[in-house]
């Protein structure tokens, strides 16, 4: 019989080696709703406290072989540290004073003594007592578990945010210095002087994209400090965003020409307003559709969209790029992630966009959403962001 925790806590065991004492026992208790069983010996006894029970009833007749108690008394020292069986132990009145039950099974065992004769209502007592008392290990011990698995799970949170941060080092080391190691170089070929002046507008060129490259690093990472210290500020006005993302993708379609990759949108007519914080919004148009553009090979398309869905506007980023692992997809908003990744060289980034990103979203009263059907099926991201209805909405 399989047994479970819980029934385990409500099993009965009795010992009472003497004529039909153990079967009259049973039966009284199961006249009670108790279910017990009989063993007929203290080997017997032994083993199957191996297995688990809540009480263990015994008369004193079964202890007449001294040398069998030390196997009981060693089942007894087996328990784990929370479990204490409790024995109702059955001796006579003169018996019980002087049996030294204690001193044979050593102080790992927790005995309740009863004299013989014993009402039927103090048994039952002393068995509802002892079940009680059972019942409470039980739940020691389901506590103890928990608190067992929080353990792990919380061993294994610091592993992983540990290796997060020492990954988000590494990579803000190689972000703060390849552009760096571009810019000194150009800084030491035009110290020369030996550069033609094509030559030296395009150092110029790059100095200042490499500039811009580290000036978007240190925004990012002065957002985050600025989240995680609750002082991202949101300065809300009346927005309309149909304007705002057909900018926005304007602004990336010479990027996307560069790489390949075909960027389309779908704007509506209506302006669709918002209560928003314009540059924020802008934030996020920028972040979604140059990750979008990023991660999709020469050849792919991305494909915005903006449309009116109740009283939210709806913002959707789609591309047929490398897609998100179902491994990461729930993890993508966190931070120090990249966004979206799959077979080919890692992209740049301290994967701070989409944990930003996630913020003014959730700052703006809105929602935002991965969606994707694997590595090689490409990624959708989803805003939702409430419409302006004619008046502020208020504050929190």
């Amino acid at each position: 019989m399989e047994h479970t925790a819980a029934s385990l806590a409500e099993r009965l065991l009795v010992l009472a080696p003497t004529g039909d004492d153990a079967a009259l026992t049973t039966r009284l208790l199961a006249d009670h709703g108790l279910e017990a069983q009989a063993v007929d010996s203290l080997e017997e006894l032994a083993r199957e406290l191996e297995i688990g029970a809540g009480v263990v009833i015994i008369a004193s007749e079964a202890f007449e072989d001294r040398e069998s108690v030390t196997v009981l008394r060693q089942a007894l020292e087996r328990q784990e540290s929370w479990s204490e069986i409790p024995l109702l132990f059955l001796g006579g009145s003169t018996e019980s004073a002087s049996f030294p039950i204690a001193e044979m099974l050593g102080a790992s065992a927790q005995i309740v003594l009863l004299e013989r004769p014993l009402g039927v209502g103090s048994f039952l007592t002393a068995t509802d007592a002892a079940l009680r008392s059972r019942r409470r290990q039980y739940q020691v011990k389901d506590l103890l578990d928990e608190l067992a698995r929080s353990a792990v799970e919380i061993a294994r949170i610091h592993e992983e945010a540990t290796r997060a941060k020492d990954e988000f080092l590494a990579t803000l080391g190689h972000e703060l210095r390849s552009p760096m190691a571009a810019i000194r170089g150009w800084i030491r070929m035009l110290r020369t002087g030996d550069l033609a002046a094509d030559d030296a507008r395009m150092a110029l060129e790059m100095i200042e994209s490499s500039t811009k490259v580290q000036a978007h690093i240190v925004e990012d990472l002065m957002d985050v400090s600025k989240i995680l210290a609750g002082k991202a500020m949101i300065e809300r006005a009346i927005v309309p965003l149909a304007p705002l993302v057909g900018n926005v993708v304007a602004t990336f379609r010479p990027a996307a020409e560069q790489q390949g990759v075909e960027l389309t949108s779908e704007v509506p007519d209506e302006p669709l307003l918002a209560w928003a914080d314009e540059t924020r919004i802008q934030q996020v148009g920028w972040n979604l559709i140059s990750n979008a553009i990023k991660f999709t090979p020469g050849g792919g398309t991305v494909h915005v969209a903006l449309q009116r869905d109740g009283s939210n506007a709806v913002i959707r980023v789609r591309d047929t790029g490398e897609g998100i692992s179902p491994e990461l997809l729930p993890y993508v908003f966190d931070r120090y992630r990249q966004a979206e990744g799959g077979t080919r060289k890692p992209q740049g980034g301290l994967g701070l966009g989409l944990a930003i990103v996630h913020h003014l979203i959730e700052s703006h009263g809105g929602t935002i959403e991965a969606r994707s059907e694997g590595l090689g099926h490409g990624a959708e991201f989803v805003v939702s962001l409430p419409l302006y209805t004619g008046a502020p909405p208020a504050p929190g």
